[in-house]
């Protein structure tokens, strides 16, 4: 029976009750698996994904060697300057996505459902307009595959950074788009995507200030960081699961990969949480090197690690190491000796190697000496 056959009338509890029994009844049966592979044109979706990520990956890098070099000239650090071109990049995205699904959402979408508001009624309680299925799947299609290449790319881009559980984020909601898409669920597609783009936004936005704010304004991150967890809990405690996870749950047409997909990813977002990075980073970082916060809690949750940043923590700790060993071979008192000459010797070799690799970085990439020096100096 299809979705739009069905018609409006008081709930049947036992029916409701077991519908906790489902997965098990899917897990055996593997009819709706067979469906699911039939409804799949593999060699369209594969082909449209693959060349639209490569589009993507090339307007990427060519956004990101430009925006550098236009950053080479202000004060912004040479390990923060890809990190503020993938926010730019991110923000840019989803600000453009979210404009054309709210507009596509008010003119093709919303008139459709008022003709067919009567026809829903898959669970009492729940919005079930969500189910809407596409009557224009090509236009439909083309902007889904678009979304889920981006995914694609973001997910590549996080695991080149060693960040693994944003890597396996995307991906779980990536598997999660393509379910919504092969069902053709457009208006859940529309408004999962929407909410998810508006939240990015903010996210990425917090993160983009904290980049530029001073060390000194601990209270900023504070503010920023209260925000961050505010959005969070709004968006994944008070909408996603009543608006589109628990119907996608207890519907009668049950579909059991874009429940496995959709879960796992809330699970995994809860895990990698706000809330949780707080009690993570109270608990693991116990010094200002162990994260890119340097032992503020609200700057770890906002700033993502990178590459460059570790890379140049790991330099200026070698830098700090080899200069105490040095001011304490040259403060001892006693009369040098061929073995303390030696130490000596090799410590101020280490010093000047560190200090020629470090004018090296600045050079070919612009950082300003007198904010390495304070940062060194500093510590």
């Amino acid at each position: 029976m299809s979705i739009l056959d069905m018609k409006a009338g008081p709930p049947d509890y036992w029916a409701e009750i077991g519908n906790f029994f489902l997965p098990l009844k899917y897990l055996i049966t593997n009819d709706r698996f067979d469906a699911l592979v039939q409804n799949i044109d593999l060699h369209y979706l594969i082909n449209a994904v693959f060349w639209i990520f490569i589009a993507l990956f090339c307007g990427f890098y060519g956004f990101q060697c430009v925006f550098q070099f236009f950053l080479k000239s202000s004060n912004v650090k040479y390990f923060k300057r890809k990190q503020f071109a993938r926010l730019i990049w991110n923000i840019a995205f989803y600000g453009a996505c979210c404009l054309f699904l709210h507009f596509y959402n008010e003119f093709m979408i919303l008139p459709q459902l008022m003709k067919n508001q009567g026809r829903y009624s898959l669970f009492h309680s729940s919005d079930n307009l969500i189910f809407y299925r596409s009557h224009q799947y090509e236009k439909f299609q083309f902007y889904s595959i678009f979304i889920i290449a981006f995914y694609l790319h973001g997910a590549m881009l996080d695991f080149k950074e060693a960040d693994f559980l944003e890597t396996v984020s995307k991906w779980l909601y990536l598997f999660a788009l393509i379910a919504i898409d092969v069902y053709r669920y457009e208006n859940y597609f529309v408004g999962l995507n929407l909410t998810m783009g508006l939240h990015s936004i903010l996210a990425e936005c917090l993160t983009l200030l904290a980049l530029q704010n001073s060390n000194r304004n601990r209270w900023v991150y504070q503010l920023f960081m209260g925000m961050r967890v505010a959005a969070w809990l709004h968006v994944h405690i008070n909408l996603l699961p009543f608006n589109y996870f628990i119907p996608t749950l207890f519907a009668k047409n049950f579909k059991l990969p874009l429940n496995v997909a959709i879960w796992l990813w809330y699970g995994l977002a809860i895990w990698n949480s706000p809330v949780l990075q707080l009690f993570y980073h109270q608990i693991y970082h116990t010094s200002p090197s162990d994260c890119s916060g340097e032992g503020s809690a609200a700057k770890c949750i906002l700033m993502r690690d990178s590459s460059e940043y570790r890379h140049y923590k790991t330099l200026k700790r070698a830098y700090i190491e080899v200069k105490l060993a040095h001011e304490k071979a040259t403060s001892n008192p006693l009369p040098a000796t061929e073995s303390a000459s030696a130490k000596t010797y090799q410590a101020i070799k280490c010093v000047m190697m560190l200090k020629r690799k470090l004018k090296r970085i600045r050079e070919g990439r612009g950082a300003e000496p007198e904010d390495d020096r304070e940062e060194l100096n500093a510590d």
